[in-house]
C-alpha cells in the first residue's frame, strides 16, 4: 500500500544560512557516518493515513538529538498530531476522510519553514523551543556533511517519484528515475551519508538516496528541494557545536534577519 506525502510547498521566507556561520576552524569531518544505525525501533506515526510527514520528522529528529546527546525521548503520537494541527487546526485523527480526519480537507500537509518558525517562538509539544534554525545549501555536499557532523540530522524537503515507493518496498536505495512522475512533497529525517548516498528516515525505516536523486531534476523541478539544520538546546556546548559553528556570527546573523538579539538557553 503506498504511504503518504504531506509536505507543502516551500515558502521560501527569509531564513538564517548555515554556511554563513559554519566555522571556518571546523575540523575535517570523516568521509561517512551514519547517526541514524544507533538506533532501532522507528515508528511510522501516522504518516501511512495522513500527511503528517514533517510532523514525524519533528519527532524523529528529537529522538535521535536527545538518544545522542542526553537521555532518548521520543515524542508520542498524541504530540504528533499536536504539532500537525498547528497547521491543520480542524484535523481530528478520530475523524474520517468525509468528515475531517485523515484524507479529508482538514488533512493538508505542514510547511517545513513555518513549523520550524513555531518549533522556535513556542516550542514543540515535548516543552523544547528550537534555538534557531538555517537553510542548508543542499547542492554544496561540503556543506551538507558539515552540518550532518555538527548536528547529527537534516530536515529535508523532497519531492518523491512514483518509483521511489517501489524502491523503498524493496529495500533498495531512491535514484532518479527518467519517466516516473513525482507523486508528492515529503519531509525527512537525513541522518547520515556515505561518498555514495544521504541515508535518512522515513516511513519508520532508514534508507537512502543516490546521487541521482540527491541531484535530480524533474521538469524543472529538483527532488531535494529544502535542507535544514535545527539548534536545539542538547546542541549547545557540545564539541561538535563548540568547534563547527561560529556563535559570534550566528548571533550576529539571527539579530539582522529578526531584530532581536540571539536568546540562548542557561
Amino acid at each position: 500500500m503506498p504511504y503518504k506525502y504531506g509536505r507543502r510547498p516551500p515558502k521560501n521566507a527569509p531564513a538564517l544560512r548555515f554556511g554563513s556561520f559554519l566555522s571556518s576552524a571546523a575540523p575535517a569531518y570523516p568521509q561517512q557516518e551514519d547517526y541514524l544505525a544507533k538506533l532501532t525501533g522507528w515508528q511510522m506515526l501516522g504518516n501511512d493515513v495522513a500527511g503528517d510527514c514533517n510532523a514525524v520528522t519533528w519527532a524523529n529528529t528529537r529522538r535521535l538529538v536527545t538518544a545522542t546527546l542526553t537521555t532518548e525521548y521520543y515524542p508520542t503520537q498524541a504530540q504528533v498530531w499536536q504539532f500537525y494541527e498547528t497547521q491543520n487546526p480542524g484535523f481530528d485523527p478520530n475523524g474520517t476522510s468525509e468528515t475531517n480526519g485523515p484524507g479529508s480537507s482538514d488533512d493538508q500537509g505542514m510547511d517545513i519553514q513555518t513549523g520550524l518558525e513555531y518549533l522556535h517562538t513556542t516550542g514543540g509539544p515535548d516543552g523544547v523551543s528550537a534555538v534557531a534554525f538555517a537553510k542548508v545549501d543542499h547542492t554544496n555536499l561540503g556543506e551538507v556533511m558539515a552540518a550532518l557532523a555538527i548536528f547529527g540530522g537534516l530536515w529535508l524537503g523532497i519531492q518523491v517519484l512514483g518509483a521511489n515507493q517501489q524502491q523503498f518496498a524493496e529495500g533498495h536505495a531512491w535514484t532518479d528515475v527518467a519517466g516516473s512522475p513525482i507523486e508528492g512533497g515529503h519531509a525527512i529525517l537525513g541522518g547520515g551519508y556515505t561518498t555514495a548516498d544521504v541515508r535518512f528516515i522515513t516511513w519508520a525505516q532508514e534508507t537512502e538516496f543516490a546521487h541521482s536523486f540527491w541531484n535530480g531534476v524533474v521538469q524543472g523541478n529538483p527532488l531535494v528541494e529544502e535542507a535544514w539544520v535545527v539548534i536545539w538546546p542538547e546542541h549547545l556546548g557540545t564539541r561538535a557545536f563548540e568547534q563547527g559553528v561560529d556563535l559570534a556570527q550566528l548571533a550576529a546573523d539571527y539579530q539582522a534577519l529578526t531584530g532581536q538579539p540571539l536568546a540562548l538557553p542557561q
